[in-house]
This record gives structure tokens, C-alpha cells and sequence, in this order.
């Protein structure tokens, strides 16, 4: 990507917010989250009867003494949260000024950043078609360099399937799924929404929280063209030649319109969290959105 990626902007954005979930995680190691595992650490949780094998520190005399029965105490443990972040690297992501490429390894350095400024774990995963590459797993603030330089070597080209590439990712534990891609495919829009349906309930049932950053552009959003023009399908080559009028905007806006809101809708009825992105946005206003939107909150 020749526009820088991560400049003194992107890390001024930084630093301010955490990114929070609303799942209480299970499994992994020490973190900063409460786990439904019962462990050691010094918040109570809740008591269960005593049985032979229990570590006796942990028996409540007091309720003993009330209602001669033993009872443990029961602490919350807490876990890191592992994130795993997904960037769409097909062709129709390195479009627009900025970039919608550039954009989405901003928000996934941002997103990573919160996560690993949390003590919590980060697997970041290009996807482009059906194929998928994997980092290994990055935690502590060390590893946010080792993301940047993951981020920055990302290569943006092809098609995309959106469904088959992420059940290509491995899903071993519970955890938080963020999706950065503009959505756009070759399929109808209605197979569109289907195939993006498909994704969440997949995840779902892989016990992932879901967050879907829909990157658009600037010219995507609001498109500039006069008198006959030929749009090029990035992902294609195919050439569609079109004469632009006042009619034609306002069509395209209204189907644009109709897509966005269709995919909000998708992601709402399935429980997955839902921010639209433009790629002329900085990270500042990205936390705002998902701050005002209730999907980000201040830690």
C-alpha cells in the first residue's frame, strides 16, 4: 500500500478508549475479564455445599453457624478475551481516497490495540476468496509492533466469499470476532445477505461475539461521474458502461441505501454488532461512532 498506513493521526487516535465486550469469557488464561470459571481471586462470586476434597480455607463458618451445613466460597476468575480480527483483502477494498485498504489495517491496528492495551489476545486473519491467512496469536503491549508490520505487508487482490474464507479460520474457544470488509460481492444482493447471514450465524454458533466494520468510500458513498463513463469491476475487470443522470444517482443511492440497511438489519436479528466506516474517517471518529452506537463503550 503506497499511502501511509500508520501515521501521527492514527496514533494520536489512540489510547483513549478499550474495547469491552459483553460476554463474560470462558476459558483461556489470566486476563483482565471476569470468567464464568470459579477461580481464586478476591471477588466473591457465589457459595455451593461443601464435598469431600474442597479446599477447606475456602468454608464460610458464618453460614455454617446459621444453617449447620457447609458451604465453599466461590470466586470470580478472571481471563484474557481473545479477539480474532478479520480483514477483507479482495480487490474492492484498495479503492477510493483514502483508500478503503488503508482504512481497514487502521481499524484493525486500532482494535488490536485496545485489546492487547487489556491484557487480552489477538489473531488477525486476511481473508481474499475462499483462501485465508493466519497470524500466530499476539498478547501483551509488546506485540502491537509485530501487528503493525503484519498489517502493513497485507496484499489487497481477487474475489471475495466471505463465508467459506472464515470457516476456513479455527475457533477454538470463545471469544470476540471483528469482520472489516466493505461487503461487496459478485452475488445478488439478496445471495449477498444471505451469505453474510450465513457468517454470523456460523460464528454465533462458534460461541464468537461479532462486530462487522462496514468500510465504504468516500466516492462510493457519494459518487462523482458525468455524461458516459465505463465502471470497472475491481474484482472482474468487467466493464459497465453507463451514461449518468440525476435518475441514475438517485437510484444507485436508494439501492446503496437499501444495502446498508439491510445488512444493519441482518446483523441486529442475529446479534452481532454492526458500525458503518468511511475510509475518510480517522480512528477518533470511529470510537465516537461506536461509543454513541452502544457497540464500543469507555472501560
Amino acid at each position: 500500500m503506497e499511502e501511509k498506513i500508520f501515521d501521527k493521526d492514527f496514533f494520536n487516535g489512540l489510547g483513549r478508549v478499550k474495547l469491552v465486550t459483553r460476554i463474560t469469557m470462558q476459558g483461556g488464561r489470566s486476563g483482565m475479564r471476569k470468567s464464568a470459571a470459579k477461580g481464586s481471586s478476591v471477588e466473591f462470586a457465589d457459595f455451593r455445599e461443601y464435598v469431600p476434597g474442597d479446599d477447606i480455607r475456602r468454608i464460610d463458618w458464618n453460614t455454617y453457624g446459621r444453617m449447620d451445613k457447609l458451604f465453599v466460597k466461590l470466586f470470580v476468575e478472571e481471563r484474557e478475551a481473545y479477539y480474532s480480527i478479520i480483514t477483507d483483502t479482495s480487490a474492492s477494498m484498495d479503492f477510493g481516497t483514502p483508500g478503503k485498504n488503508v482504512c481497514a489495517a487502521r481499524l484493525a491496528g486500532a482494535v488490536s490495540y485496545m485489546a492487547l492495551n487489556n491484557l487480552d489476545r489477538v489473531r488477525l486473519s486476511a481473508i481474499n476468496g475462499d483462501k485465508v491467512i493466519n497470524s500466530s496469536d499476539f498478547t501483551g503491549r509488546q506485540g502491537f509492533n509485530k501487528i503493525m508490520a503484519w498489517l502493513g505487508g497485507m496484499e489487497f487482490a481477487g474475489k471475495t466469499d466471505l463465508y467459506k474464507s472464515i470457516k476456513g479460520i479455527p475457533f477454538n474457544q470463545r471469544g470476540v470476532t471483528i469482520i472489516i470488509s466493505d461487503l461487496f460481492s459478485q452475488d445478488s444482493t439478496d445471495e449477498n445477505i444471505e451469505n453474510i447471514a450465513d457468517t454470523i450465524r456460523y460464528l454465533r454458533y462458534m460461541k464468537q461475539e461479532v462486530l462487522i466494520l462496514h468500510v465504504l468510500s468516500p466516492e462510493e458513498k457519494e459518487p462523482v461521474v458525468e455524461g458516459t463513463v465505463g465502471l470497472e469491476d475491481t474484482e472482474t475487470g468487467d466493464i459497465l458502461r453507463v451514461t449518468a443522470t440525476s435518475h441514475l444517482c438517485r437510484q444507485y443511492k436508494r439501492v446503496l441505501d437499501r444495502f446498508l440497511s439491510r445488512v444493519e438489519e441482518c446483523a441486529k436479528h442475529y446479534q452481532a454488532h454492526y458500525i458503518p466506516v468511511y475510509s475518510n474517517e480517522n480512528v477518533d471518529t470511529f470510537i465516537y461512532k461506536g461509543i454513541r452506537s452502544g457497540q464500543l463503550e469507555n472501560f
